[in-house]
């Protein structure tokens, strides 16, 4: 096949590519987005069934355009080691800064998590235990199945350094209660 050949068909690939990954930006309509903000929407599986639709586009998408970039390196590419060497470096160093992001974010996640409840101090940890439990599985504060919920909420609270809005004394039923966590 003739190098000009590749160059063609990876740039139809990146045509088809584009078009998934523009057909999976759906804007809602105005009218929508207000009543979902303002909790009026109807109840309806649209949004989820789009959500999946549109996550499969993006993969859809990606796999397009990179086979299509990559059959234009191969018809232009003539044969030079150095090239293919630098190539390498490039996508070593793209890994390596995503890998450098990807830490601070985490970070700065954190950070805004213990600035938010800081601010929300009255924020129900024991009637959000689902959430509760994703926060302290990021903050990385240890559990065991005996473990009572006010035990772990106590320990998130410390993880995010909140301490407790005026707490009253627990009733023997809630100390009494254990939290199911995955082991």
């Amino acid at each position: 096949m003739d190098t000009s050949a590749f160059v063609v068909i990876g740039l139809t690939c990146n045509v088809v590519g584009v078009f998934f990954l523009a057909n999976s930006i759906r804007f809602r309509e105005p009218r929508k987005a207000l009543e979902e903000t303002l909790g009026v929407s109807l109840r309806s599986l649209d949004k989820a069934q789009d959500t999946a639709l549109n996550a499969v586009q993006v993969v859809i998408g990606f796999l397009f355009l990179t086979v299509g970039f990559l059959l234009q390196v191969i018809g232009h590419w003539t044969g030079e080691l150095l090239t293919l060497v630098l190539c390498g470096g490039i996508i070593a160093f793209a890994v390596a800064v995503y890998g450098v992001g990807a830490y601070f974010t985490r970070r700065a996640f954190k950070k805004l998590l213990r600035e938010f409840f800081e601010a929300q101090r009255n924020w129900s940890f024991t009637e959000n235990m689902e959430l509760t439990k994703e926060i302290g599985a990021l903050l990385g504060v240890p559990h065991s199945p005996d473990m009572t919920v006010e035990a772990y909420v106590h320990q998130v609270r410390q993880a995010l350094g909140v301490t407790a809005p005026g707490a009253k004394a627990p009733a023997a039923a809630d100390r009494a209660r254990r939290i199911a966590l995955p082991r």
